[in-house]
């Protein structure tokens, strides 16, 4: 908070003006590269211009408030949170196998422009510590994530086959295991007899998922099995 208190940081000048810019391209450069790394669709030059937009966004509505006065001074950083979810949902996609992918990235855009509302408005501490929070959680807490999934008793999986007596087969199996079946839905082809569905299985031992997954890919007529992550 220390340097929000200094007149030359808090106020509107060429110092502070090229401070917020040259702050929020290393902000927003921070969280493109870890995206960047991992092949996401929003990658490096995406959370840049995303943070740099928020933050002349900000700027300039400071700046009318300023020279006009009687500006809501929150109007268009208002609008920019609300608009930063079209972007959003560009970056998820839903896979043949109804896997969801990009909620991670779309989160981060939409963090990623509320970071540079708070670089534009002179918030300095709040948006530095937000982004290495940021980056830590998507550094550190997706290992932890997938560790957390090892313990997960359920099991959630694709499945397409070439004739619909498959289900029956893992019915059956999943009765003779003594393994619970929740959620199938089947989606029938305009071949009738294949398809694909989507499931859960919830084992007694989550060491036994890689052994479910084996034996179900071992089921008559079963094409591709896939576990949903």
């Amino acid at each position: 908070m220390y340097f929000e208190n200094i007149p030359v940081f808090s106020e509107l000048n060429l110092f502070s003006i090229l401070l917020r810019i040259a702050l929020a391209l290393i902000l927003g450069g921070a969280l493109g590269i870890e995206r960047e790394q991992k092949q996401h669709p929003a990658g490096f030059r995406t959370y840049v211009i995303v943070c740099l937009g928020a933050t002349l966004a900000c700027i300039t509505n400071l700046y009318m408030c300023e020279r006009l006065g009687g500006t809501d001074p929150a109007r268009i950083p208002a609008q920019v949170i609300s608009g930063i979810g079209f972007l959003g949902a560009g970056t998820i996609l839903v896979t043949h196998n109804n896997h969801v992918r990009g909620l991670t990235t779309a989160a981060g855009l939409w963090c990623c422009a509320t970071i540079g509302i708070a670089v534009g408005s002179g918030f300095y501490c709040g948006a530095v510590l937000c982004t290495v929070m940021i980056i830590f959680s998507l550094r550190i807490l997706s290992r932890v994530d997938k560790r957390l999934m090892r313990f997960n008793k359920y099991i959630s999986i694709y499945a397409e086959y070439q004739d619909s007596s498959f289900i029956k087969n893992l019915i059956e199996y999943c009765n003779l295991h003594n393994y619970e079946l929740h959620n199938l839905e089947i989606y029938p082809t305009h071949e009738q007899r294949s398809g694909f569905a989507t499931f859960y299985v919830r084992v007694q031992n989550p060491i036994m998922r890689q052994t479910v997954l084996t034996d179900i890919r071992g089921l008559s007529n079963s094409l591709i099995i896939e576990e949903i992550r």
